[in-house]
């Protein structure tokens, strides 16, 4: 009869511990952010060589969360030296289901690089876009696509013709945005932002080509108010 007893203690605080841990655990459960983004790119995007917090998409964020929006961490879908057509790819392999608040778009660098031709840039940035729009449930407004940054004046540039570079990246520029405008999404123009500081060092980093986190800063100065402005009820 003792035993007995005992099993049926037993039984009760196990069960109740039990209630207790799942109570707790739905009490402690951090709750979902109420806004979610996507960033869609390549090296420019994942700020490659730098910590996590001081590329562009991290710093838009930042700057969304101390402006009272309560956005998630960035989900990527971008990876140094893609091209457009290595993103379209990313893309399809990934197979996001989701719908995100607002997605990001900066791809084409590595095209210009290469010296890809603009007639399948045009078609894999048009795939882009749409999946973009996609991403956002049809909200045209919530896509926000970054100009190709034009590094004609960086130190990577010397001994090569800056005035060929400038000249293709601008190129590249003219559909970016036009196809952007035209599908009614935000065109956001950092071309010129390192350009303009090409000499100081303190923008980029070792590689004299990628921004440093003071370089991202700039970028998500000129991004952030154009999302919050969209965001903010």
């Amino acid at each position: 009869m003792f035993t007995q007893s005992v099993r049926y203690i037993v039984l009760f605080w196990c069960i109740a511990l039990l209630f207790i841990t799942v109570g707790a655990y739905y009490y402690f459960k951090p709750m979902p952010h109420k806004l979610s983004y996507l960033a869609l790119g390549d090296s420019y995007t994942v700020g490659a060589h730098l910590m996590y917090d001081e590329n562009y998409p991290k710093q838009v964020v930042t700057y969304l969360r101390a402006h009272g929006l309560d956005v998630g961490e960035p989900v990527f879908i971008a990876h140094a030296g893609w091209t457009s057509d290595d993103l379209c790819k990313g893309v399809r392999r990934k197979n996001l289901q989701d719908t995100f608040t607002f997605v990001t778009l900066l791809i084409g660098a590595n095209n210009q690089f290469r010296g890809l031709g603009h007639a399948i840039y045009r078609q894999q940035f048009s795939e882009l876009l749409s999946k973009a729009i996609t991403f956002v449930n049809g909200h045209t407004e919530r896509v926000f696509v970054l100009a190709m940054p034009d590094w004609s004046a960086s130190p990577f540039a010397n001994g090569k013709d800056r005035d060929k570079i400038s000249a293709e990246v601008a190129a590249y520029n003219t559909i970016i945005k036009e196809m952007t405008q035209g599908n009614k999404c935000h065109f956001v123009d950092i071309s010129g932002i390192l350009r303009e500081r090409a000499t100081d060092a303190s923008y980029f980093l070792g590689d004299f080509v990628h921004p440093s986190a003071k370089g991202y800063t700039l970028w998500a100065e000129r991004l952030a108010p154009a999302v919050a402005s969209v965001l903010k009820p």
